[in-house]
């Protein structure tokens, strides 16, 4: 340690990654249970934000390699202006074998304090030095939603701004689908004029979840895909000439409202599976 401070990890650049596209899934006991079974197709288990991160982590790493998209609190994003815990980011990255780390394009006045659009960019590109600094590991930032009535501001989820993030950074892009279907539903925008305007060519990761119409209008909540969620999914890969990974984020019996259990996981599954296949034909 210097100074009191972990020491940093050599480093490692997204050009290692297999130059196919890989498939992901949220690292869920239930998915690990299925685990037993060699026919799953998986390469990588994620394991988001969580304040039992380790155990988390340690868990799936018995299965796969893990993508690190968080290590707690949750709630972390790169608009805080301290890295938390940061020996324990170093442990997990490497225990992990993560390629790169991944966290959100976020900021919470509340928690954050009261930052202009450019200091917020200034505050994330300290973030993401910081987080390369410790790990070694290149850094994707990830969209999240939009919803009138919450503290995030809107102009978080516009395409240019996001653009800028990545350009300040320096960082590559994870497109989270569900989330950005409940932005363009709440900002009043089309679908697909709105995913044309988002950093496409900057895509290295994609989540793909279902998200639900309910009483306030669509919410993000990590449930089964479902028809339109795939006609989603299939337009964007095809516009994300970078996609080295594609990540299964439903939440399983965790979804509130609907039944889960093994089908419903193979099920997806294996479209995935046939989806990446396809592109990695090309």
């Amino acid at each position: 340690m210097r100074n009191g401070e972990p020491n940093p990890i050599p480093g490692r650049t997204l050009a290692h990654l297999r130059e196919v596209v890989q498939l992901a899934a949220n690292a869920l006991p239930e998915l690990l249970g299925l685990l037993k079974s060699p026919l799953v197709p998986l390469d990588y288990l994620k394991c988001p934000l969580s304040p039992n991160s380790r155990a988390e982590v340690q868990a799936a790493r018995a299965h796969r390699p893990v993508l690190l998209h968080g290590w707690g609190p949750p709630g972390y994003s790169v608009s805080m202006a301290q890295v938390p815990e940061p020996a324990l980011l170093q442990e997990l990255a490497a225990l992990s074998d993560t390629p790169y780390l991944s966290a959100h394009i976020d900021y919470n006045p509340d928690q954050d304090g009261e930052l202009s659009p450019q200091g917020l960019l200034l505050r994330m590109r300290k973030s993401v030095e910081e987080l390369r600094r410790l790990t070694g590991l290149e850094v994707l930032l990830e969209n999240l939603p939009f919803v009138p009535w919450g503290k995030r501001p809107r102009y978080l989820s516009d395409p240019e701004y996001i653009r800028e993030v990545l350009e300040a950074t320096q960082t590559a892009f994870l497109l989270d689908l569900a989330h950005a279907q409940v932005a363009a539903y709440h900002r009043g925008e089309d679908l697909w004029v709105y995913l044309e305007r988002m950093p496409l060519e900057q895509v290295i990761e994609i989540h793909a979840s279902g998200p639900r119409l309910e009483e306030r209008g669509l919410r993000d909540r990590h449930q089964a895909l479902m028809a339109a969620d795939y006609e989603v999914l299939e337009w964007a890969v095809h516009r994300t000439p970078r996609l080295k990974m594609l990540t299964l984020e439903y939440q399983g019996k965790n979804s509130a409202g609907e039944a889960g259990g093994p089908e419903v996981w193979l099920e997806q599954l294996e479209r995935l599976d046939t989806l990446r296949h396809r592109l990695n034909r090309r």
